[in-house]
């Protein structure tokens, strides 16, 4: 993994934060939490939070109280970056340019708002450099 600071997208707490006893799942968690010790300077953004608690309470039936306690732990241990007018108006762009998705662009544009060196996602296109400042990681390649 290059160095420098690290922006996570979602998925990857997704798998942090699940039970599942599909191989593959415990194989990318088990990844992660090699990652998670390895990397001293993770950053997400508010985008990050609020997906994963969607997806924690809507798609895996997760408690409100459980899911505030992993929202905690989370902002004790990394930093989370504001979603601004500023990030929102790069996105736009960035969208444009890219031809991600809205909520793609977003986090593109959180991770360099946040001035990270490598943004981890399994759902963007490994290997691929935005603006000579960011690099695209997918964790489990």
């Amino acid at each position: 993994m290059p160095a420098g600071k690290q922006f996570w997208d979602t998925n990857l707490w997704v798998y942090l934060f699940t039970v599942s006893t599909d191989p593959r799942d415990v194989a990318k968690q088990s990844r992660l939490l090699s990652l998670l010790a390895d990397a001293p300077d993770i950053a997400i953004s508010a985008q990050v939070v609020n997906e994963l608690t969607n997806v924690l309470l809507q798609k895996f039936g997760y408690e409100a109280g459980h899911v505030l306690k992993i929202v905690e732990q989370i902002g004790q241990a990394i930093v989370v970056h504001p979603l601004t007018l500023d990030t929102s108006k790069k996105a736009i762009g960035i969208r444009q340019k890219l031809q991600l998705s809205w909520f793609d662009a977003l986090i593109v544009s959180s991770a360099l708002d946040a001035e990270c060196a490598v943004l981890l996602s399994e759902d963007m296109q490994h290997g691929f450099i935005v603006e000579d400042k960011l690099t695209i990681l997918n964790p489990f390649v």
